[in-house]
């Protein structure tokens, strides 16, 4: 096992100790998503030929097998599909108790495109499935941008009531 895996609870415990935060690391078929990101823009990879969207980009359609892909905006408004609570603080940079969450966003035609994300400085106890959520943008190590979202039921975005963040990316050394 490299020294780059967190799949095992020694691995993750090694990572936590020397402080190694995720952060994306965009490869050739992510790339486009980070450079949207980073402008500000929330898109998904959408299948040039079927039109079916998905995240994270792959680089074959899992629908028909094309490998062309087009990048589809997206308003940013969406809701939490579900969600747990984990306790065990195993991956760094979260030191608090967080919440993983799945989010589809409302222009996806089905509940089949879901953006897993962390929604973070929000009491626990205030998540709840179907919550609405809208997309901002905040500025990340390395240039990239996280992508990030508030409730749409009028917390203030600047207090930090609610927001989460894609955690779609590797851990770095």
């Amino acid at each position: 096992m490299s020294d780059k895996s967190v799949n095992s609870k020694a691995a993750q415990q090694r990572l936590k100790v020397r402080r190694v935060i995720p952060i994306p690391e965009p490869d050739e078929v992510t790339k486009p998503y980070w450079d949207a990101a980073r402008h500000h823009q929330l898109v998904v990879a959408q299948c040039a030929s079927c039109h079916t969207l998905r995240h994270p980009p792959t680089p074959d359609c899992s629908a028909c097998g094309e490998t062309n892909i087009n990048w589809t905006p997206l308003n940013g408004d969406g809701h939490v599909y579900s969600f747990i609570i984990d306790r065990r603080l195993m991956v760094p940079g979260f030191d608090e108790p967080y919440i993983l969450a799945t989010v589809i966003p409302d222009e996806a035609p089905s509940d089949t495109l879901r953006i897993v994300a962390n929604i973070k400085e929000c009491d626990i106890a205030a998540v709840y499935i179907s919550m609405p959520v809208e997309v901002f943008f905040e500025a990340g190590r390395r240039d990239v941008a996280a992508v990030q979202t508030t409730s749409q039921l009028g917390y203030d975005v600047r207090a930090g009531q609610l927001k989460f963040l894609t955690i779609w990316m590797d851990f770095l050394i």
